[in-house]
């Protein structure tokens, strides 16, 4: 009798945590493919919206995916003769505009600079989010776009979402270098992690779960950037680590750093926040970066 009420209560909870599993998958794969993006607006008041309100030389581009996805963009010249450049990635449901404010004005001090953003974001066309994998795609087309503009060596500079694409884009490319600014290394990392701050049980295991249910509506193969990185080297490779970081933690980037080939750099940034290493000390950061830069693209 107590056998066999215990593997009715067995299979009762199997069937409910198989419930559970089936609902998280679902319901935040779709979150995650298709998530409600920023508007293209400015974050703040006085924040600027073109690069001409920081008084700089600008033209608005679209280039097509080999998909046939247009993005949308600005290119930015040089300040100083040169034909090197950087093409600047965005994270997770956002668009160019932050990274405008934050980095091209000292950028373009030293090197062209291209933002777009990646499809289903900002001016771009609609699309699947599938951090990384599609957007692969993307930053091909960039790439593209920049050398018919005659422009090269090129680097890759991306910020959490846009740092992973990097990585996982850049063993495919002819660029010469790519900085990563607060990348995951593991998809599920910051699925769980947002998990556990709205408070769902099991987030780990959930956010596998989810990351399968995001392969299959988008019929894609979600790619981990720790399972490429190594295939970056011979490039150099700068990975950033916000060291308080609560979406994707310091773990990540380091283990990335591990697993690259050589050269390769990490810039610790203790005490920032996830994509704040800029914020917490911005001279410190330009040098290093710009450094970077300088040694490895001339």
């Amino acid at each position: 009798m107590i056998r066999a009420v215990a593997r009715a209560i067995g299979r009762a909870f199997g069937l409910l945590v198989g419930a559970y599993f089936t609902y998280v998958a679902y319901r935040g794969s779709r979150l995650l493919v298709q998530p409600e993006v920023r508007p293209f607006l400015p974050e703040y008041a006085g924040a600027p919206a073109t690069p001409g309100d920081l008084g700089l030389d600008y033209e608005v581009v679209r280039f097509t995916t080999d998909d046939g996805v247009t993005l949308t963009g600005w290119l930015v010249p040089a300040a100083r003769d040169t034909r090197t450049a950087v093409i600047v990635l965005h994270g997770f449901s956002g668009h160019r505009l932050p990274e405008l404010a934050a980095f091209v004005p000292w950028l373009h001090e030293h090197h062209h600079v291209l933002q777009f953003d990646f499809r289903g974001h900002g001016e771009s066309d609609p699309g699947h989010i599938t951090l990384g994998w599609r957007e692969r795609r993307d930053v091909a087309a960039a790439v593209r776009f920049v050398e018919g503009r005659g422009l090269g060596p090129i680097a890759l500079f991306g910020i959490s979402m846009g740092a992973s694409t990097a990585i996982v884009s850049a063993p495919d490319l002819p660029v010469a270098a790519v900085v990563a600014d607060a990348p995951f290394a593991e998809i599920h990392h910051p699925v769980a992690n947002r998990m556990r701050e709205a408070g769902y049980p099991l987030a780990g295991a959930g956010a596998r779960a989810i990351v399968v249910g995001a392969a299959l509506r988008t019929r894609t193969r979600l790619r981990n950037p720790i399972d490429v990185v190594e295939r970056i080297a011979p490039r150099p490779l700068l990975v950033i680590s916000p060291g308080e970081d609560r979406l994707i933690d310091r773990s990540q980037s380091e283990r990335l750093f591990r697993r690259a080939g050589q050269p390769k750099e990490l810039y610790r940034v203790e005490g920032a926040g996830h994509a704040e290493a800029y914020a917490v000390d911005p001279e410190a950061y330009r040098s290093r970066v710009i450094g970077f830069l300088e040694r490895h693209l001339g």
